[in-house]
């Protein structure tokens, strides 16, 4: 019996951190036109986020530091492939979030010409922080997280220049669950079971898979931008109550 109430006892524990720990994203509303009297938008344009490589953090795990070089422009290559990827994933996954929506979303390239009644969806990566992958997945518990920080803006063309409709501060972290050393046997069994489901999603085409931690990470901020823009689009009469997130 005594047995038996210590590992009820462990399952509630792994349990609450597991609770207390998971990852997380949180979106802050910058600034905002409450009413900006505009009609429906025609289409709306996703462009790809802009990307500083000074900003982003490759994994830095001894052994992805040994794989790669110790010269500055391989790494700057390294960067710029992790940015493109991250990019990449949030304009992809915001394009489509918006579809769902029932807009006309389209990727967009600084280049192209902006229709009537279009409005912009746009903004940069302040921080991309792959953190180390290898501490991340045994110990956890914060060690070795990776971040993103990202800022969204929703423009509409207003005489010469674009005004700012809504803008987002948004914040993603790898969270502090425990690793697989720390969960034992017990967690390295569910992160067994989430990786096979991961892989049974993936190889039925249900989800895309993203090479980097901050690429994962940018397809959930999209999820939670998108959910925050139903919320004003809503608030614009653009869409439906049974259409926000």
């Amino acid at each position: 019996m005594h047995a038996i109430r210590l590992i009820k006892l462990m399952i509630y524990l792994m349990l609450a951190m597991v609770i207390t720990g998971c990852a997380g994203t949180a979106v802050q509303t910058r600034s905002e036109i409450a009413s900006a009297g505009l009609a429906r938008p025609k289409q709306i344009n996703v462009y790809d986020f802009a990307v500083n490589p000074s900003e982003i953090q490759q994994n830095s795990g001894p052994l992805a530091r040994l794989m790669r070089s110790s010269s500055a422009s391989e790494q700057t290559a390294e960067q710029m492939a992790i940015g493109r990827e991250v990019a990449d994933a949030l304009a992809t996954e915001l394009t489509e979030g918006l579809k769902e929506l029932g807009f006309n979303a389209v990727r967009s390239t600084r280049n192209m010409t902006v229709a009537e009644g279009t409005i912009l969806v746009t903004g940069a990566f302040v921080n991309i922080d792959e953190g180390n992958k290898a501490r991340r997945t045994l110990v956890g518990l914060g060690l070795g997280q990776s971040s993103l920080d990202t800022q969204v803006s929703v423009l509409a063309p207003g005489g010469r220049e674009y005004r700012e409709l809504i803008g987002f501060d948004v914040h993603t972290d790898s969270g502090s669950m425990p690793g697989a050393a720390v969960m034992g046997p017990a967690g390295a069994a569910a992160g067994a079971g989430t990786a096979a489901v991961v892989a049974s999603n993936a190889a039925l085409g249900t989800i895309k898979n993203y090479r980097s931690a901050a690429a994962q990470q940018a397809k959930q901020q999209a999820e939670k931008i998108v959910s925050a823009l139903s919320k004003y689009f809503l608030q614009q009469g653009w869409i439906r109550p049974e259409q926000v997130r």
